[in-house]
């Protein structure tokens, strides 16, 4: 019984040997089930999905993210959905076993499109011989914003940049919203970038390079990260999926929660990103489709997947386990992810932050105010959406 499946991890990657080799060790309990895997570029992913499915040619099972699981959730074909709502193949153990917040980015509306396998966040990680060099102690839980701002000042010369942090990017200015006590969306699911808190928080961001200097000339996520693995940045926001890149450059790395902001008392919080496997609603092997996708959602599967990658897991048995909980790597995120900022899995957030991405350049190059810029976001949102 053959059951295709589309990945998206990248070539020779860590996540890619390990799914492999769980794909094996499925393919050899269960003979008769044949998988037959295909690697698609990530960027590429949801597009080709979309015209597979379209042409009547889904694969049975794929990687998705839940903004991606957002994206296609209103997309029809025949009258059909392309994914396949899995809450009837599932029992009521097996849904329990997950983390709540996990299931409930993988819904649209109320359909479970996909099984959570892993999830990420940021944290704020450091090169500790600049503190030390610097003659300053490491950042900590207490610290605030302001705190954040005068350690980027002290350690920033001509060669190094205090924070490295691509202003531009929604993803990285998101975590700064909720400390300045703004939203990204309402109780009912509109969004709500317009206001003077969310003016504020973009306002002191993008006052970190165009005032006080910090940033270093970082206008891309690589060059954030190329800039810090070379030492030439004394702090980052980033995630796990960097920390293996970062130590091997023999950065004495260090990691701490994000601050607070000492005027509000909320602290940054980053948003919580998801991956799991969906199943197409045109597959013909959907039993084997499923178990399959089970599998590589299994606590066995995730354990290997937070130790070999630092991904965090998504079943509460993993999450418990103190092998995984008090790593010292996977700890410090996995606190980090339980103060995250929940994001809904529907058609308006990706719309959201391309508009944010667009806000952010115009207010950084003055063309417009941040809160003109919010205001257009909004505006443009609403627009698209005919409300």
């Amino acid at each position: 019984m053959p059951v295709e499946l589309w990945h998206t991890f990248g070539v020779d990657s860590m996540e890619e040997r390990i799914f492999t080799e769980s794909v094996e060790r499925f393919s050899l309990a269960h003979p008769a089930i044949a998988v037959e895997v295909v690697r698609i570029p990530y960027l590429q992913n949801l597009q080709q999905f979309i015209n597979a499915a379209q042409a009547g040619e889904a694969p049975d099972l794929i990687r998705l993210s839940e903004t991606e699981v957002g994206k296609i959730g209103h997309i029809s074909v025949e009258g059909f959905p392309l994914l396949e709502d899995l809450r009837p193949h599932l029992t009521p153990r097996q849904k329990r076993a997950f983390v709540p917040d996990a299931l409930s980015a993988m819904r649209y509306e109320e359909a479970l499109y996909a099984l959570p396998a892993t999830r990420s966040c940021m944290t704020l990680l450091y090169n500790a011989a600049l503190f030390d060099a610097a003659g300053l102690a490491y950042p900590h839980s207490g610290w605030r914003t302001e705190d954040l701002l005068d350690a980027a000042r002290s350690l920033t010369t001509a060669d190094v940049a205090g924070i490295a942090l691509p202003v531009k990017w929604s993803y990285w200015f998101v975590p700064f919203i909720s400390a300045w006590g703004g939203a990204l969306f309402d109780d009912a699911g509109y969004p709500t970038l317009q206001s003077e808190a969310t003016a504020a928080a973009m306002e002191w961001v993008l006052d970190l390079g165009r005032v006080h200097g910090v940033t270093g000339s970082v206008n891309s996520i690589e060059s954030m990260s190329t800039r810090f693995q070379t030492g030439r940045a004394a702090m980052v926001i980033d995630g796990a999926w960097n920390w293996d890149r970062y130590a091997e450059s023999g950065i004495r790395l260090g990691q701490s929660l994000l601050p607070y902001n000492g005027s509000t008392g909320r602290r940054l919080a980053p948003m919580v990103g998801y991956f799991g496997w969906s199943v197409a609603k045109q597959s013909g092997v959907k039993p084997e489709a499923v178990q399959l996708a089970l599998w590589l959602s299994s606590a066995e599967v995730q354990r290997e997947f937070s130790l070999g990658t630092y991904s965090l897991p998504t079943l509460a048995e993993v999450l418990s386990d103190p092998t995984i909980g008090e790593h010292p790597v996977l700890g410090g995120f996995i606190e980090q992810a339980r103060l995250g900022t929940p994001v809904p899995t529907t058609r308006v957030t990706a719309m959201l932050f391309e508009q944010l991405d667009t806000a952010l350049a115009l207010t950084s190059d003055g063309s417009m105010t941040a809160e003109a810029s919010l205001a257009a976001a909004d505006g443009e949102i609403r627009k698209m959406l005919g409300w």
